[in-house]
C-alpha cells in the first residue's frame, strides 16, 4: 500500500527528497539512534513539507517527545510544530498544554503517567508536546484511529532507542536518524549505524514456510517442512548443544545475543518475528555468521532511508559531507543531513 504523490505544481516548490520518499507510504516512523540524533528536527521537516488542506497528515509518537529541554543535557531543544489542519494524538496533560486552537475528535483509554490519549485536529499553526501510547497495542490503534478521522498519511515519532515503532505491524516504513550523540568517533558512528540498517533490512523468508510460522505460539520452534517441534517456551530458557545443522529455527519472541550464540550451527537458518524483536549486538552477528548461520524475519520491514545530525548535544561538530559520504558507500538507502535538508 502506497500513499498519493505530488503534483507537478507541488513539486516545483523544491520539495526535498526525503519528503518525497515519506509521501508514497501511510505510515512513516522516525526511529532514533540515540537521544538527540535529530528525529524532531526530521518530524519538523516532513510535516511542514507533507501538511496540506486537503492532504492531511496526522502525528503520533511512543512515550514522551517534544518537550522544550532534553532532560539529559539540559539542552533547548526542537519542539514539534504542528500545521494547521494536522491531526495528532496526545496525553491529556500535554494536550491542554498545547500553544494553539484545536478541536477533539476523540478520547481513548491508552492511558499513561500523563493521563488518555486525546485525539484532534489543529486549528492554526503552533507547538505541541507530542506523548503518545507506550504500549505497541495502543500506539497500533492510535495509528488506526488517525486514518480513520481523516489522516492520508500518519508520522509516528518513535522514542530513544525503542525499534518496536518500526515494526511492520504498525508502520509501512522506517526513517533512522543517527549522528554525533552516539560517538566522538566518525568510525564508530559508521560502525554502529551499517550494523542497525543490517538489523532493520534483513530479508523475509517465503511464504510457504511464513504460513506455517504465523500459525505457531510463543516459544522456540524448529521449522522442518511442514513438520514443526517446540524446543524451548523462550529463548531464554533454550539449552545449548543443540544440534541444528541445516535446520530452520523459528524464535516467536526476542532474539538476544545469548540466544543467538546457542543456535550457531552450520547451515541453521534462525527466523524472528520482525525486527524489533532481535536484541543482538554486532560481534554475536558476526560469529553466527561465521558460523554459517542466517537470520530472516518473518514479516520484513522498508527503511527508506539514513538522516545524519553532525552537531552533538555537548557541542562539538562532525565532518559531515566525510561522514555522509562513508555512510552512502555502505549503506543500501540514502543519507541525509538533516540540517541541510532544513535549510532548504
Amino acid at each position: 500500500m502506497t500513499g498519493r504523490r505530488f503534483s507537478s505544481s507541488r513539486k516545483s516548490e523544491k520539495v526535498s527528497r526525503l519528503i518525497e520518499l515519506a509521501s508514497l507510504h501511510p505510515v512513516v516512523s522516525i526511529v532514533g539512534m540515540e537521544k538527540n540524533t535529530g528525529k524532531t528536527v526530521v518530524l519538523n521537516h516532513l510535516i511542514k513539507g507533507l501538511s496540506g488542506e486537503s492532504d492531511v497528515t496526522g502525528i503520533t509518537s511512543v512515550g514522551l517527545e517534544g518537550e522544550r529541554y532534553d532532560q539529559v543535557y539540559l539542552t533547548e531543544k526542537p519542539e514539534i510544530t504542528l500545521r494547521r489542519g494536522n491531526l495528532f494524538a496526545t496525553s491529556e496533560k500535554d494536550f491542554r498544554s498545547r500553544r494553539f486552537p484545536a478541536t477533539v475528535l476523540d478520547v481513548r483509554e491508552f492511558r499513561s503517567p500523563l493521563g488518555r490519549t486525546v485525539f484532534a485536529r489543529a486549528r492554526s499553526d503552533g507547538k505541541v508536546i507530542i506523548s503518545g501510547p507506550s504500549i505497541v497495542d495502543y500506539l497500533s490503534q492510535t495509528v488506526r484511529l488517525l486514518r480513520e478521522f481523516g489522516a492520508r498519511r500518519v508520522l509516528v515519532d518513535s522514542s530513544t532507542s525503542r525499534l518496536s515503532p518500526g515494526s511492520p505491524a504498525v508502520v509501512d516504513a522506517i526513517i533512522l536518524a543517527t549522528g554525533a550523540a552516539l560517538s566522538i568517533s566518525p568510525g564508530e558512528i559508521v560502525r554502529r549505524t551499517i550494523h542497525q540498517v543490517k538489523i532493520i533490512t534483513l530479508p523475509g523468508v517465503e511464504k510457504e514456510a511464513g504460513d506455517i510460522m504465523e500459525g505457531l505460539g510463543n516459544g522456540v520452534w524448529t521449522v522442518d517442512g511442514p513438520e514443526v517441534k517446540l524446543l524451548a517456551v523462550s529463548s531464554l530458557s533454550m539449552e545449548s548443544g543443540l544440534d541444528l545443522s541445516g535446520r530452520t529455527v523459528y524464535v516467536n519472541g526476542s532474539l538476544t545475543s545469548r540466544a543467538l550464540g546457542k543456535l550457531a550451527a552450520p547451515g541453521v537458518r534462525v527466523v524472528v518475528r520482525d525486527f524489533s524483536r532481535i536484541f543482538v549486538d554486532e560481534e554475536s552477528l558476526r560469529s553466527f555468521q561465521r558460523h554459517g548461520g542466517s537470520v530472516n524475519v518473518l514479516h520484513s520491514a522498508r527503511l527508506l532511508a539514513v538522516t545524519l545530525n553532525p552537531v552533538s548535544p555537548s557541542g562539538y561538530s562532525l565532518r559531515s559531507g566525510q561522514l555522509k559520504e562513508t555512510l552512502e558507500r555502505f549503506l543500501p538507502v540514502p543519507v541525509f543531513n538533516i540540517l541541510e535538508e532544513e535549510d532548504r
